[in-house]
């Protein structure tokens, strides 16, 4: 009689009894049952370490004996271990080698558990060079192709691993440098996998996850160009082209957090997946459903393409980075849902959204940054699908013309509802007129207002110090006062006509004249455009005129450190040893205002680098923009 617990057995048990006997499990002989060995080495079946001869017969024999004796672990040692044929990891059987963190580029000797890996040369579509099965594990392995080129195309090469239709397949610490194709859990069903720390060069295919019907888990997926480093390559050029990392179709539920890819031509591809019988023939196509966390999408032509998600649940994705667009194609049935998302853009980016289909799409919490740096005239999120919902996100944007949303005829029911959009709520909407569009509780906010206009005087050395000031200074020019001449930087007013004498870093006298200086097209002032030179000091100068004394608020930006005095009194000052971007609001301070025309002097040093530039704007107590002039006109 078979009991369905010990508990069932034994009627009365006590917890504390029960607690007592559970440490002795492992140890109970049961009749009619041999011990045998749960653990061997490769090396004890002959394979050699020194990747001189195939060690494919020892690599199986090794596992098939561990199989054989119920099942275990097959340890691989430190090693280069060359591999000509295919191995089969047999049910509740472990290949685990020595691993702790991911190799890069060709693996050096003894650097790890490395299987050379050489069948199927030419052959995508031939068997791969490991087959998973029930319960079986690959964990703590590096697997390099030694024949594979960096060339375009590269050498196509089978799956590195693919499941063999059985569940429970566990893919844990594993490195494949230059794998053509890397996992296959799709081809057949492999329900309740594990991928977990797989770090991997794909070259054309990185994980298919499909026919997985009971919660498929993926934790910590890397996928980038490692083997190759060289952005200008031939093999870059085709991953970019034609690779795509993750490939999902018919999974149910899928768990997936901390997936990264970058340069491939898909981040993430979900399809219509293919649906087997026993004899290997497509009886239809199914989609899937999951939930994506933590996961970072980088540079690609696209990060996202959905042809279809299951109708009920779709695809959540939940605080990632998406440096690229999200497409979704016109089949698209199921919902597609952002929360949390960072989208930015690459150069080339139009939109970073382009939606289809009958699914709703929902963004919530997002943020959306430099979509349409052409200036073409297209909007963020180019929608024609037939629901959309777009709440609490916000568009950083101060372009005028910077389409925020467009819907098109297609769209039956869209709300729009409490985002942020400085650049003015830009909607197009093109949807049919009977359809139910709610756009409200959209918030611009006032323009920033940037000063402008100034007078520079410049440039003055910034030589080193060694070593540093107390306060951490290692250039001594924002703290040299190179205007003694005007009375000193609190004191000092810079007209058209002021010329400066100072002394060179090589001893010579030179003479800085007074120059005009404006914002370019963002509004930065541009200090190395207009000397030509960096690791230098420069001055700006002008005049911010206020009806009435009031604390004025100033939000700046320097590249690299700077100083500001206003009304003959330092307002501000900040050193930065290694340097800052120049961004707008990155330095914050207030200073008080008289009536009248308040003199404001800027001093902007540089350390070095490509920039060499500040960007300021000025605003009093009620918000309102503050105005500036390079004279004090009611002066005589």
């Amino acid at each position: 009689m078979r009991f369905p617990s010990l508990l069932d057995a034994i009627p009365g048990l006590s917890l504390l009894l029960l607690a007592a006997l559970i440490p002795l499990a492992g140890c109970v002989s049961f009749p009619g049952t041999t011990p045998r060995a749960y653990s061997v080495s490769v090396r004890d079946f002959g394979a050699a370490p020194d990747g001189s001869a195939d060690c494919t017969g020892a690599f199986q024999r090794a596992l098939d004996a561990v199989a054989a004796g119920g099942g275990g672990v097959v340890h691989v040692p430190t090693g280069r271990y060359r591999v000509e044929g295919v191995l089969n990891v047999p049910d509740h059987v472990c290949l685990e080698g020595v691993w702790r963190a991911p190799v890069r580029g060709e693996p050096p000797d003894q650097h790890g558990s490395v299987l050379l890996a050489f069948a199927g040369k030419g052959d995508p579509d031939g068997p791969p060079f490991l087959t998973m099965n029930e319960n079986s594990v690959l964990k703590g392995v590096t697997v390099y192709y030694p024949e594979q080129v960096r060339a375009n195309p590269p050498i196509p090469y089978p799956w590195t691993v693919r499941g063999n239709g059985k569940d429970n397949i566990a893919i844990i610490d594993v490195t494949m440098i230059n794998s053509y194709q890397a996992v296959d859990l799709g081809t057949k069903p492999c329900g309740r996998h594990l991928v977990r720390n797989l770090h991997a060069y794909a070259l054309f295919k990185g994980l298919y996850v499909n026919q997985c019907y009971d919660v498929g888990r993926l934790e910590n997926i890397h996928f980038w160009p490692f083997w190759d480093l060289d952005p200008n390559s031939p093999l870059w050029e085709f991953t970019r082209e034609r690779a795509t990392a993750f490939i999902l179709g018919k999974t149910d539920g899928e768990m997936a957090n901390g997936l990264f890819c970058i340069f491939y031509n898909v981040g993430m591809h979900f399809i219509d997946g293919p649906i087997y019988d026993a004899a290997g023939n497509v009886t239809g196509y199914a989609a899937g459903s999951g939930m994506y966390t933590n996961c970072y999408l980088d540079v690609s032509p696209c990060a996202i393409k959905v042809d279809a998600v299951m109708d009920t649940a779709g695809v959540s994705f939940v605080n990632g980075s998406i440096m690229s667009n999200v497409v979704v194609g016109p089949k698209n049935r199921g919902p597609v849902k952002f929360v949390g998302c960072g989208f930015w853009a690459t150069r080339e980016l139009a939109s970073h959204a382009t939606l289809d289909g009958r699914g709703a799409v929902i963004f919530n919490g997002c943020q959306f940054n430099d979509w349409d740096r052409a200036g073409a005239g297209a909007p963020c999120i180019d929608a024609n699908n037939s629901r959309l919902i777009v709440s609490a996100c916000d568009f950083p944007t101060t372009r005028d013309d910077h389409q925020v949303l467009r819907l098109g005829p297609r769209v039956r029911a869209a709300v729009v509802l409490g985002n942020t959009m400085p650049g003015g709520v830009n909607i197009i909407n093109n949807a049919w007129k009977h359809a139910d569009i709610q756009i409200g509780f959209n918030a611009v906010g006032p323009k920033p207002h940037y000063v402008s206009e100034w007078l520079s005087l410049g440039p003055f050395p910034n030589p080193e110090v060694a070593p540093a000031t107390p306060d951490g200074a290692t250039r001594a020019g924002i703290d040299i006062d190179y205007l003694r001449e005007l009375g000193g930087e609190a004191r000092a007013v810079i007209t058209p006509d002021t010329r400066v004498g100072y002394t060179d870093a090589d001893g010579g006298a030179r003479t800085a004249t007074a120059r005009p200086l404006r914002g370019n097209k963002r509004h930065f002032l541009d200090l190395r455009d207009l000397y030509g030179v960096g690791r230098r000091v420069a001055y700006a100068f002008t005049y911010l005129y206020s009806d009435r004394a009031q604390t004025a608020y100033f939000d700046a930006g320097f590249n690299d450190g700077g100083k500001v005095f206003v009304n003959g009194g330092e307002a501000y000052r900040r050193f930065s040893s290694n340097g800052v971007q120049c961004q707008p609001g990155i330095d914050v301070f207030n200073a008080s205002l008289a009536p009248g025309w308040n003199p404001v002097l800027v001093k902007v040093e540089d350390g070095g680098g490509a920039k060499w530039e500040f960007v300021f704007e000025a605003y009093g107590e009620d918000g309102a923009p503050l105005r500036a002039a390079v004279r004090d006109v009611d002066r005589p």
